[in-house]
C-alpha cells in the first residue's frame, strides 16, 4: 500500500553571542552540509536545504521536508548461535544485550548459516515516524557536528560551541519544535538587536521570523549581504566624488566586515590630510586592521575620507563618527611613529644587521643564516638565466637585504606588510629600483599576482626553494592538510613564478650550491641527497594541480614525461605541453608503439653489452634498423637539445616505426647465441634511450591502450 506523503518547511535558528567573523562562512557551509548528511541518513527527504548565518545567528531552512519519517526494514546481525544460546538452549546474556541495545525482542529474531557459521539477526519492521517527533532528537545532534577553530563552555553541562548558544528557534511548519541542548530549550522567538540589549521578537511561523528580520534591516543570507554592502561602499565613494580604493575590496575587508554586521549601515568619516603621506600600502592596512573602515581613492589619488559600516543605525550618529574618527587618526599617528622610529634604523643594511636576532626555525638557525644561503643558491639560477653581471650583483643584494624589514616596527605591527615596507625602506635607503622592487616581489604569487621584474621572480623562487630544501632536509613535510609552513605553497608558488617568466630551474645545480651549507647538522649525510630527491618529487607533483594554459595536458602527457629525467622544472613542463599539443598527431602514436615495443623486450632483459658491435649484426634487417640510428640520432638528439619536442617525436616515429616493425617481424632478439642476444638488446636499448634519456616515456600513453588503426607505414 503506497502512502501519501506530505512536506513542511523547517527553519531552525542557532542564536548565539558574536561569533568570530572568520569562523562565520565555515560554520555556513558546515551548517549545510551536515543537515543533508544527517536527514539523508534519517529518511527525511527534502527539495532543497540552505543555510545562512551573521554574526549572532546560524539558521536552516529545509524546504518541503517530509512530514514522516520512513525506515525500512533491515536485519542486524548479532551474536553467533553458539554465543546467543547455551547449553540449555536458553538465551545468554550476550544475546540479551544485543535485544536490549537494538529495542527489539525474541520473536524478531532469526538464525541465518554462512560461510562463518550461523548468526542470530534481528528482523526490524518498518518504521514510520512523525518528523515532529524525530526533529527534537535530530536537531541537537546537528549543532554537536558543527566544528570551530576554538570552543567554549558557558554552563555546567559541558557544552561547547564557538560562542555561548543563547536561543534556539525550531519551526515544522505552523508547529514548534521543542528541542534542548545544554540548559537551553527552544522556543518559537527570536532575538534582533546588539549584544548588550537584544529584543526577543515572536516568531510563530517561518513568514513572520522572516518579516521581523526584514523590519529590522537584518540581511540574513551571507551573500546578499555582502553584495548590499558593496553596492553600499561603491554608491557612497560615488557621492565623495571618487570610488572604494580596489585593494579594501579585494583583499578580504570586504568579506571580513560581511561577517561582522548583520545590519548594515554606512558612515563616512574623515582623518588628518597629514597622513596621506604614510606609503599607501600602511595607510590601508591600518584603516583595515585597526577600524575595518573602507578608504575612498580619486584618479589613483587617497582621500582623507573613510567608510566605515556599522551594525545597526546608532541613536547618535555624529557621537559615533567622532569615535571612529578619534581611533582611526591615534592609530594612522601610531604607524607614522613606526615608520619615523624605523627610519632612524636605516640604511637598510643596518636593519639587515638585526636578522641573526630573529628565528627561522630553531633548527635551522636565524634568518641571517637563511640569507647566506640564498645567496649561494642565487649563483646557479643567476647562471642558469645567464643573467648579466650588473643583474647578478643586484640579485645578490636582494637575497641580503629580502628579510630586513622583519626587524622593523612597522612589519611587527603589520605583518602582512612584509617586502612591502622593505621596498619602500630600501628606496630611501638609496637602493635601486630592482632591488627594491625584488623585496616586495619575493612574497609572491599572492592570489592573482605574480612577480613583474626578472629579479623579483629569481629572488622569491630562491626564497620559496631555500625553505622548502631546509624544511625537507630536516624530515619536515606536509601531510595531508597539515602544512604549518606553507610547504605546499612555497612549492605551487615556484611553478607558477617559473612558468609566467619561463626560466629554468635546475634542480641539481640548486641543491648542489645548498646542500653544503649549514644547517644540516641534524640530519646525517645521506639524508642530503635523500632531500634534494624529496624536494625535487614534490615540486614535479605540484605539475598535476598547475593551472596549465590550452592546451591542458592530461595525467597520462604528464607521466610519460616524468618517467623521464628531469633535470630542470621549466623543461619538463615544456616537454609535457609540447606531447600534449600532439594528440591526434600520427607521429605521436608510431613513437609511441616505438617506445612500446624496445621497452617490452628490455623489460627484465639480461643487458650487458651497452653498445652495438656492428661487426655482430648478422640479419640485413637489423643491419637496416641500425643504419637508421646512425642516420637519425644525432638529428633526433639535436632537435630534443633545442627544445623542439614536437619536431623530435614525429622524426623519431616516422624514422623508426617502419623498421622496427619489419624487425621484430623477423629477426628474434632472445636467440641461445649470447653475443648476437646482447648485441641486438643493445640496439634495442639505443633506439629506446634515444628518445626516453631526453623526451618522455611514451609506453604511458593511454593512446596505446585505446583501440586505433595500425599508424601507416
Amino acid at each position: 500500500m503506497s502512502h501519501v506523503s506530505t512536506t513542511a518547511d523547517l527553519l531552525f535558528e542557532i542564536g548565539t553571542e558574536e561569533l568570530p567573523a572568520a569562523y562565520l562562512p565555515s560554520l555556513i557551509d558546515q551548517l549545510g552540509r551536515e543537515a543533508a548528511a544527517l536527514l539523508q541518513a534519517n529518511h527525511l527527504p527534502s527539495r532543497r536545504i540552505q543555510a545562512f548565518g551573521t554574526p549572532r545567528r546560524l539558521v536552516l531552512l529545509v524546504q518541503g521536508l517530509a512530514d514522516t519519517q520512513r525506515k525500512p526494514a533491515e536485519e542486524v546481525r548479532g551474536p553467533s548461535k553458539q554465543a546467543a544460546y547455551g547449553g540449555d538452549g536458553k538465551p545468554t546474556q550476550a544475546l540479551l544485550g544485543f535485544l536490549k541495545s537494538q529495542g527489539g525482542s525474541f520473536h524478531q529474531t532469526k538464525i541465518v548459516a554462512s560461510d562463518r557459521g550461523e548468526y542470530v539477526f534481528l528482523v526490524k519492521p518498518p518504521v514510520a515516524t512523525p518528523t515532529v517527533r524525530v526533529l527534537p532528537t535530530l536537531l541537537p545532534q546537528l549543532i554537536g557536528r558543527l566544528r570551530a577553530p576554538k570552543t567554549m563552555r558557558w554552563d555546567g553541562t559541558g557544552l561547547r560551541f564557538a560562542r555561548p548558544i543563547r536561543w534556539l528557534l525550531a519551526l515544522y511548519g505552523a508547529a514548534p519544535i521543542r528541542c534542548t541542548i545544554g540548559r537551553l530549550t527552544s522556543a518559537p522567538a527570536t532575538r534582533i538587536g546588539g549584544p548588550l540589549r537584544p529584543k526577543t521578537v515572536a516568531a510563530p511561523s517561518i513568514d513572520a521570523y522572516h518579516s521581523a528580520l526584514t523590519r529590522a534591516g537584518v540581511i540574513l543570507d551571507h551573500q546578499a549581504r555582502r553584495a548590499a554592502i558593496q553596492e553600499m561602499v561603491n554608491r557612497t565613494a560615488t557621492s565623495l566624488g571618487g570610488r572604494p580604493a580596489p585593494e579594501m575590496l579585494s583583499y578580504g575587508l570586504l568579506d571580513e566586515v560581511t561577517s561582522l554586521v548583520e545590519q548594515p549601515v554606512e558612515l563616512v568619516g574623515s582623518f588628518d590630510p597629514a597622513y596621506l603621506s604614510l606609503p599607501r600600502e600602511v595607510l590601508l592596512a591600518s584603516m583595515a586592521k585597526h577600524q575595518r573602515v573602507f578608504a575612498i581613492e580619486s584618479s589613483g589619488r587617497l582621500l582623507p575620507k573613510c567608510l566605515a559600516i556599522l551594525d545597526g543605525k546608532p541613536g547618535k550618529p555624529g557621537e559615533v563618527r567622532k569615535i571612529v574618527e578619534r581611533i582611526l587618526n591615534a592609530r594612522l599617528a601610531d604607524s607614522l611613529l613606526f615608520g619615523k622610529e624605523d627610519h632612524a634604523r636605516l640604511p637598510l643594511e643596518r636593519m639587515a644587521a638585526g636578522l641573526s636576532g630573529i628565528t627561522f626555525h630553531e633548527r635551522l638557525g636565524s634568518m641571517a643564516e637563511k640569507t647566506l644561503r640564498m645567496r649561494a643558491v642565487a649563483e646557479p639560477l643567476a647562471e642558469a638565466w645567464n643573467l648579466a653581471e650588473d643583474e647578478r650583483q643586484a640579485l645578490r643584494r636582494a637575497c641580503q637585504l629580502a628579510k630586513a624589514d622583519l626587524v622593523s616596527t612597522m612589519v611587527k605591527e603589520f605583518p602582512t606588510l612584509q617586502g612591502v615596507v622593505g621596498k619602500y625602506y630600501a628606496l630611501d635607503s638609496g637602493e635601486s629600483q630592482a632591488v627594491a622592487l625584488a623585496i616586495e616581489e619575493h612574497y609572491l604569487p599572492a592570489g592573482d599576482r605574480l612577480p613583474a621584474t626578472r629579479l623579483g621572480s629569481a629572488l622569491a623562487i630562491l626564497d620559496k626553494y631555500e625553505t622548502l630544501t631546509s624544511y625537507f632536509g630536516l624530515g619536515i613535510m606536509p601531510t595531508g592538510d597539515q602544512d604549518p609552513f606553507g610547504l605546499r605553497r612555497a612549492a605551487q608558488g615556484i611553478v607558477e613564478i617559473a612558468w609566467a617568466v619561463h626560466r629554468p630551474v635546475p634542480f641539481d645545480l640548486l641543491f648542489r650550491a645548498r646542500s653544503g651549507l649549514e644547517p644540516f647538522r641534524t640530519a646525517p649525510p645521506k639524508d642530503v641527497a635523500g632531500a634534494a630527491q624529496r624536494v625535487k618529487q614534490y615540486l614535479l607533483e605540484r605539475l598535476d594541480t598547475f593551472a596549465w594554459p590550452n592546451p591542458v595536458p592530461t595525467q597520462d602527457c604528464i607521466e610519460a614525461v616524468l618517467a623521464s629525467p628531469c633535470h630542470d622544472l621549466i623543461d619538463v613542463m615544456d616537454r609535457i605541453q609540447s606531447l600534449q599539443r600532439l594528440t591526434g598527431n600520427p607521429r605521436l602514436l608510431q613513437a609511441a608503439k616505438v617506445i612500446e615495443r624496445t621497452r617490452n623486450i628490455l623489460k627484465g632483459a639480461p643487458l650487458r653489452q651497452q653498445e652495438v658491435d656492428p661487426a655482430r649484426l648478422r640479419e640485413p634487417l637489423e643491419q637496416q634498423l641500425w643504419d637508421r640510428y646512425c642516420q637519425s640520432h644525432e638529428q633526433v638528439a639535436q632537435l630534443a637539445g633545442q627544445k623542439s619536442y614536437e619536431e623530435a617525436t614525429a622524426l623519431f616515429g616516422e624514422r623508426f616505426f617502419e623498421p622496427l616493425h619489419a624487425f621484430f617481424d623477423k629477426v628474434l632478439v632472445n636467440v641461445p647465441d649470447e653475443s648476437l642476444q646482447q648485441n641486438r638488446l643493445a640496439l634495442m636499448r639505443m633506439i629506446h634511450a634515444l628518445y626516453t634519456d631526453r623526451i618522455a616515456d611514451l609506453s604511458k600513453l593511454t593512446i596505446l591502450q585505446q583501440p586505433h588503426e595500425e599508424p601507416s607505414r
